[in-house]
């Protein structure tokens, strides 16, 4: 897409329209993963074979952990991008750990 400016206020305004609607966009994606995160807790709460859940979870996360680790670095992602995958794991076992009662 090649794109041309007569002025300085038509390149603002462009740049001013595009970052709008990339905003809206992850705004409304961390909407719908807020919903997500509250029906997923909401069932796992709910889940009569709790722990089964948490220690199938635990398993799959530590074992893609490597391999979405490795995939960031071959694609160069940004330091970011590992930090949300990290901060989602902790998350996640926060959830479960506050699920299951210590005595079970």
């Amino acid at each position: 897409m090649e794109v041309s400016f007569r002025n300085w206020g038509e390149a603002a305004a462009f740049i001013s329209k595009r970052t709008d609607m990339a905003l809206e966009g992850v705004m409304a994606l961390s909407a719908q993963q807020m919903v997500d995160q509250q029906v997923i807790a909401a069932l796992l709460s709910s889940h009569s074979h709790l722990r089964d859940a948490a220690d199938t979870w635990r398993q799959l996360a530590s074992a893609t952990f490597p391999i979405t680790l490795v995939r960031s670095l071959q694609d160069d992602q940004p330091e970011s991008v590992r930090e949300a995958y990290s901060e989602r794991v902790a998350y996640w076992e926060e959830i479960f750990r506050k699920a299951i009662p210590e005595n079970e």
